[in-house]
Parts: C-alpha cells; sequence; structure tokens
C-alpha cells in the first residue's frame, strides 16, 4: 500500500520526472532539482511543487533528451540535499 506521499511522489515523477529529479525527503520537504542542472526547487507540499515545477519549465522548458535512458531500479536522486542553499 502506498503512503499519500508515496503516491504523490510517483504522480510528479510519471509527469515531470523526463526533465526534473524529484525527491521527497519526508513530510513537508520536497525537491526538484532540473536534469540540466539550472536549478532546483524546493516546496513544503506535493501540490506545491507540482505549480513551482509547471511555473518553472513553462519559463525555461528543460530539453527532455537530458532524460534516463532507461528507467533504473533505484530513483535518481537530486544532487543536493534539501537544506543546502540554493
Amino acid at each position: 500500500m502506498l503512503t499519500d506521499w508515496a503516491g504523490d511522489l510517483e504522480d510528479l515523477r510519471w509527469h515531470w520526472g523526463e526533465a526534473y529529479m524529484i525527491e521527497c525527503y519526508g513530510l513537508g520537504v520536497w525537491v526538484a532539482q532540473r536534469r540540466d542542472g539550472r536549478g532546483t526547487l524546493r516546496a513544503d507540499s506535493a501540490v506545491l511543487l507540482h505549480d513551482m515545477i509547471a511555473a518553472d519549465y513553462g519559463e525555461r522548458p528543460v530539453s527532455r533528451d537530458l532524460a534516463p535512458s532507461a528507467p533504473s531500479a533505484e530513483p535518481t536522486r537530486p544532487r543536493l540535499a534539501p537544506d543546502s542553499p540554493r
């Protein structure tokens, strides 16, 4: 059975995973890093992170050619910890 955050994480990765590496580090700690290395977004909910990703992508689309070619057994984690400076 998936927890609420696990389902939200799966949904975000389904929609945005080709352009962003997305992770949830715990309740209220959501992170998305652009696959082109041009920024990291942090939010306290999946809904807010989705809105931030949509706005960021709308302003500066991320090339989908940067997505991993094959799904890995383990999700790719953002390089920056959630408490790192932007």
